[in-house]
């Protein structure tokens, strides 16, 4: 539509007080339905988040659609994120919908009362929206109008929505979107019928906490060593525009190493990612693609198993996976595990400490004792009785990372098996596993397995059962290895 041929009085009664701006005919983008990001608006697009356009053509009314482009050119400098805009023109969509349904064509009929109706129509729809949701829809509404009031566009009351929008930022705790326990298990349970560079890519985020630009960013070069503690160099992203670095716990740098060799056998030097994409659309099928996944396709693969292998939460319903759940899940059990906001407002890079709220659930009390027995030295012993490692952690954040790479932790040890191999083809058979690894923090509980062993092992000659016996003795001997080494070591201390 031509700004020109625009009947201004008719389909523009109201706006601009007196007259109509010279420059609205000058800008030809005011005359485009459709905005080229790069092009148009010189904005950057992010590969792993492609938004080339700006879609206004569902924008019914002729007086709204020019209100919500000017808008938008005075939000281009404010917000360089595509995706911001983006979601700002949705909401002001929303809200051209729910005017053409009362057939409001004039912005002079726009009131309190009105505005009133939107929030009941809204809070009605047939999926229902969150209080932050809705609490979204009105902080941009809330901007909108205010920027039609201040630059004298559109006069408008705006008080309405300033109860509203703070709705943004009260969280609600049943409302945090993180994995529960349940979840995170069946994870670990499926993750082998993944891709190795999928799995690589949960491995890293479900324990860092990444956001998942980060991730899907990540320079292939990205592993530094800095003394003895290795790091991880973050990209740049959209969020602040700044490179950083994040500790990293011992046990992922192989991870880390792996998928190096992977894109550098598949690809050579040429491409300077860690992860790439996929060119295969066949279930869990993975055909390397020499670019940056795109974020819908990393969450398609992961409800993709969720619906495969049936992974449900406690009310046995189809678990729907978000990245950004694993950033808050790491941050509520961050918190849980009684680690100071500061702290994790620097672990998780939040400029705003406010947004701790966001990753506060069922807050439990922590107990010092436990905290020191978080960060407590452990050596740890073998399958035959060896001391294999000596782990000290520098504080609780790397020791609950470095627990978290591990299959199965329990009060009689660690499972040491890589989550890249399939499931323990050894049900119920640590102690014979070269994988389980014990520390003296074990020594009491190997105890009382030994002693029920013992006991075990009497009634078994008994009743004259040899080769129940036989295999009760294999694990007393395996057992007695264990503990005999890690009596030596508390000797020693």
């Amino acid at each position: 539509m031509s700004l020109k041929k625009v009947n201004w009085v008719e389909d523009y009664d109201g706006l601009f007080e007196k007259e109509v701006p010279s420059q609205l005919l000058q800008n030809p983008l005011l005359q485009k339905e459709i905005w080229l990001t790069k092009e148009d608006l010189g904005l950057e697009i992010h590969e792993h988040n492609k938004i080339l356009t700006l879609n206004f053509s569902l924008i019914t009314q002729s007086w709204l659609k020019i209100l919500a482009k000017l808008y938008i050119l005075t939000r281009v400098n404010a917000t360089k994120s595509p995706d911001s805009l983006q979601h700002e023109i949705g909401h002001i969509k929303r809200l051209s919908t729910f005017l053409k349904q009362k057939q409001i064509n004039k912005p002079k009929y726009l009131d309190s009362q009105l505005f009133e109706e939107f929030d009941h129509w809204i809070r009605r729809r047939k999926k229902k929206l969150s209080e932050r949701t809705i609490g979204s829809y009105y902080s941009t509404l809330n901007k909108f109008f205010t920027t039609c009031r201040l630059e004298k566009w559109l006069e408008i009351n705006t008080y309405c929505f300033q109860g509203k929008s703070s709705n943004l930022n009260q969280v609600k705790n049943d409302e945090i979107d993180y994995i529960p326990e349940e979840v995170w298990n069946q994870i670990e349970e499926h993750l082998h019928h993944f891709a190795a560079p999928m799995q690589r890519k949960v491995l890293i985020i479900r324990t860092l906490g990444l956001r998942i630009g980060e991730l899907l960013n990540l320079p292939w070069d990205c592993l530094r060593k800095r003394d003895k503690q290795w790091r991880l160099r973050l990209k740049e992203t959209e969020k602040f525009k700044i490179e950083d670095e994040l500790p990293v716990p011992l046990d992922l740098v192989p991870v880390i190493k792996e998928q190096q060799e992977y894109i550098k056998k598949h690809f050579g030097r040429e491409y300077k990612k860690l992860f790439c994409s996929n060119d295969s659309g066949h279930k869990f099928n993975f055909i390397p693609a020499a670019r940056v996944m795109n974020i819908a396709t990393f969450n398609r693969w992961l409800n993709r198993l969720a619906n495969q292998y049936n992974i449900c939460s406690k009310d046995r319903r189809i678990w729907h996976f978000t990245s950004h759940q694993f950033r808050r899940t790491v941050g509520t059990i961050m918190t849980n595990a009684g680690v100071r906001d500061l702290i994790i407002q620097k672990y998780l890079r939040h400029r705003n400490p406010d947004m701790q709220r966001h990753y506060k659930h069922f807050l439990k009390e922590v107990i010092g004792d436990e905290y020191l027995e978080l960060i407590k030295e452990k050596n740890l012993v073998n399958i035959e009785g060896k001391l294999v490692a000596t782990h000290k952690p520098q504080d609780a954040i790397e020791e609950y990372m470095r627990l978290r790479l591990h299959q199965i932790t329990t009060q009689q040890g660690e499972c040491h098996r890589s989550n890249l191999k399939k499931p323990c083809p050894i049900v119920n058979g640590c102690w014979r596993c070269r994988d389980w690894m014990t520390s003296e923090m074990d020594l009491p509980y190997l105890k009382q397995d030994l002693e029920r062993l013992k006991s075990e092992l009497e009634k078994a000659n008994k009743l004259g059962l040899v080769r129940v016996a036989k295999e009760i003795q294999k694990d007393i001997n395996y057992l007695q290895l264990r503990i005999n080494t890690l009596e030596e070591i508390i000797d020693n201390d």
